[in-house]
């Protein structure tokens, strides 16, 4: 078995390749954990997004996640369809509605948010705090400079 060098780079490629392995995982484990409440995966990702994050427009959300802009569109449809999500005038563009939560959409993020907060402490009952409070800092550090990376579109040089 391969075993990355020990140091800060290694650390950072360690925590990068358990990122996917965990988010299938949570993937999984989400379906049966939101089976009933009637919003799919993509759903639920935009709902989060517009309740941490606040009101976006789509190529804001396509940009974030990133997918095209016409799949985040189409997500905001079915959010509006069901009453979660509503479009509003967008003051800096005339085309370019912004996507706000209802007050249904936000009882629903709440009720996912006490879903995930009570999944969380069934599956990690001894869970130390400062471990995951250092790994979410560590990954919104990467994250930032991935997206100043995107954001000057400019391809990364390595020796």
């Amino acid at each position: 078995m391969y075993e990355l060098e020990k140091s800060p780079e290694g650390d950072v490629l360690a925590m990068i390749n358990e990122v996917p392995k965990a988010f299938f995982r949570l993937s999984a484990i989400a379906e049966t954990v939101f089976a009933d409440l009637g919003v799919s995966a993509s759903e639920r990702g935009v709902m989060r997004t517009l309740f941490i994050d606040g009101e976006r427009t789509a190529p804001d959300l396509a940009r974030m996640k990133p997918v095209t802009r016409q799949a985040a569109q189409s997500v905001l449809d079915g959010l509006v369809a069901k009453g979660l999500v509503e479009a509003t005038d967008n003051p800096r563009h005339k085309r370019s509605k912004l996507y706000v939560l209802t007050r249904d959409g936000i009882d629903l993020c709440v009720r996912l948010q006490d879903r995930e907060l009570d999944a969380i402490r069934a599956l990690l009952p001894t869970a130390d705090a400062a471990d995951f409070a250092g790994a979410a800092e560590a990954l919104r550090v990467l994250s930032e400079a991935l997206a100043a990376r995107l954001d000057l579109a400019e391809p990364l040089e390595v020796e």
